[in-house]
């Protein structure tokens, strides 16, 4: 991985320490998956509430520590027919005689420089209320390499009602034409519980108000009040409720058809939470194992290497065996052999209480007028 790094901030020790996280999560990578070609990651480390306004009150435990997502993503036809998005990182890797159009950069990622990080050399213990930075950077640097769902309520982020893959629609002059949801390559592995059946066939059925009820309309509005009138639509509520249902959805690895070996996503949140519920392992399945790295929440007090002692030292390094399948799955070459290249530390106490600090930086996908917002949040 090929990292540019910018510091937002004049502290240039703080700002060493920012760029040596980065560039150690980027060793743990490249140190499990073998590019074709090299992932380009845009990193900024910088005060948010100077620069974006991101601010919070002194008492305010939920201070946005920051996030990672593709630049772009890339609509391909998959080898079952339907067109799905694919994370511009992924895309370079796929052994194609000729790439598409390609950003500069394959995955953004911002941090802020307020949080009250732990970083790796530092002289003393991380403390209860630290939270470790190159955990936070591996988890969203995985997420900026497409773990990420595509299923979500786009006209109803606040009260989700319903959930879709990402809307696709173009500009008319009269109107709008809709073109249907489309998937997240993610999604392609997704099945319910216990009975196998693929998500993917549910965005299927959605997808039938294309040809029932025509691809033109005059404003979104009208769109979506036809939507919401449909009988498309119950799919949308069923999918909700699955999302908010424990142990109700999971990824099957393409090299197995046992469900028994199903990674079980999170869906124990409800109200669903965008970036959180699906995007991630079940917290209560992962968080003591070798597969900690994904779940939702992670502790403060804790660094990477208290979780990897806590889990039996997986000799695959932090990114656990059934994430390393799942990113396999997606298209990536995963290495057979995973040499370090460092050991973290290990502390001398360990604290139990959920970490509050959260990553919940945006990442807007642009489809023609419409804006997108996935909130990756730890």
């Amino acid at each position: 991985m090929i990292k540019e790094f910018t510091c937002g901030i004049d502290d240039k020790i703080l700002c060493d320490k920012a760029r040596k996280g980065f560039e150690s999560a980027g060793q743990i990578i490249t140190s499990t998956i073998s590019f074709r070609n090299p992932v380009i990651v845009n990193a900024s480390f910088y005060n948010f509430c100077k620069t974006d306004n991101q601010c919070s009150s002194s008492n305010d435990n939920n201070m946005v520590a920051g996030g990672a997502n593709p630049t772009k993503t890339i609509a391909l036809t998959d080898n079952d027919g339907i067109v799905r998005y694919y994370p511009q990182a992924l895309v370079k890797q796929l052994p194609f005689e000729r790439y598409p159009d390609f950003e500069p950069f394959d995955i953004s990622a911002k941090f802020n420089s307020e949080v009250n990080y732990w970083f790796e050399g530092d002289k003393l213990p991380i403390k209860s209320d630290q939270t470790d930075f190159i955990l936070i950077i591996l988890h969203e640097f995985i997420h900026g390499l497409g773990f990420v769902s595509s299923w979500n309520d786009f006209f109803n982020f606040a009260n989700p009602q319903g959930l879709t893959p990402v809307p696709s629609a173009d500009n008319l002059n009269s109107g709008m034409s809709f073109n249907g949801f489309i998937e997240n390559i993610f999604d392609k592995y997704l099945i319910f519980l216990p009975s196998g059946e693929y998500v993917s066939n549910v965005a299927a059925k959605i997808n039938t108000i294309v040809n029932e009820k025509g691809k033109y309309y005059q404003t979104p509005e009208n769109f979506i009040t036809t939507f919401k009138s449909s009988s498309q639509y119950q799919q949308s509520e069923m999918m909700l409720k699955a999302a908010t249902t424990s142990f109700s959805l999971g990824f099957l690895p393409n090299n197995t058809n046992n469900l028994s070996e199903a990674i079980i996503l999170e869906t124990t949140l409800n109200p669903f939470r965008t970036g959180s519920s699906l995007g991630h392992f079940d917290l209560k399945t992962y968080m003591n194992t070798s597969d900690f790295l994904m779940t939702y929440i992670q502790d403060p007090g804790m660094t990477l290497g208290d979780y990897m002692s806590i889990s039996g030292n997986y000799t695959g390094g932090p990114i656990g065996p059934k994430l390393r399948q799942i990113l396999g799955t997606m298209g990536y070459v995963i290495k057979d052999v995973y040499i370090s290249p460092y050991t973290p530390s290990v502390s001398l106490n360990k604290f139990s209480t959920a970490a509050t600090i959260s990553s919940n930086i945006g990442f807007m996908i642009f489809i023609f007028t419409t804006i997108i917002i996935f909130n990756i949040l730890i």
